[in-house]
């Protein structure tokens, strides 16, 4: 399978193109890193819509969004293609947290922009195989340590993406994945 990942350089979006990539499929990194800034999105479409499958990471403004407009527009109706939205599951609580070395101002903004995501994964689910996927803590961010606030972003990544894996080979839709950092939880 042929995978388009945003933001592929850092954090989530490297642990998906590393896992997957492991798996046997092909990435297609598109970063700021590497000369793919997701605000020009034509030029970004141009190199999403060949892919069978979008992973929808970084985040820019409000431009995650107006991508996934764009691609949906390509995709619709198309059932071969899935894409996954990453969001934050800070969407889904009131107020903003606070979070070390980050002004409110930028939190609420952050959050502000990925809650217009979710509503356009709402607005065009039916269009498309999709997917929102909602990180807890993960430890992307140097403020942030492994098993003590945060989940590593590996066995996070690969957690999501086997769950996944699982749900749709039992003919199963995984129509929405939260998946959060929480220490001390009982086994089964």
């Amino acid at each position: 399978m042929k995978i388009a990942i945003t933001g592929h350089t850092a954090g989530i979006g490297k642990a998906f193109a590393q896992y997957l990539g492991s798996r046997g499929h092909e990435i297609v990194g598109l970063s700021k890193r590497d000369g793919h800034n997701i605000k020009v999105i034509p030029r970004i479409v141009e190199h999403i819509v060949p892919c069978d499958m979008w992973i929808n990471n970084a985040q820019a403004g409000y431009a995650q969004t107006e991508l996934l407009y764009k691609v949906a527009e390509h995709w619709k109706n198309d059932r071969s293609k899935i894409i996954w939205n990453i969001s934050t599951m800070m969407t889904q609580y009131t107020g903003v947290p606070a979070i070390p070395g980050q002004d409110w101002i930028s939190i609420a903004e952050y959050k502000n922009q990925k809650r217009a995501l979710e509503d356009a994964f709402y607005h065009l689910k039916d269009w498309c195989n999709m997917c929102l996927v909602r990180p807890g803590t993960v430890a992307t961010q140097n403020y942030n340590q492994v098993g003590i606030d945060a989940a590593d972003v590996d066995a996070w990544v690969k957690n999501v993406c086997d769950f996944y894996i699982s749900a749709v080979n039992s003919d199963l839709w995984p129509e929405e994945i939260s998946l959060g950092f929480r220490p001390g939880v009982p086994e089964i």
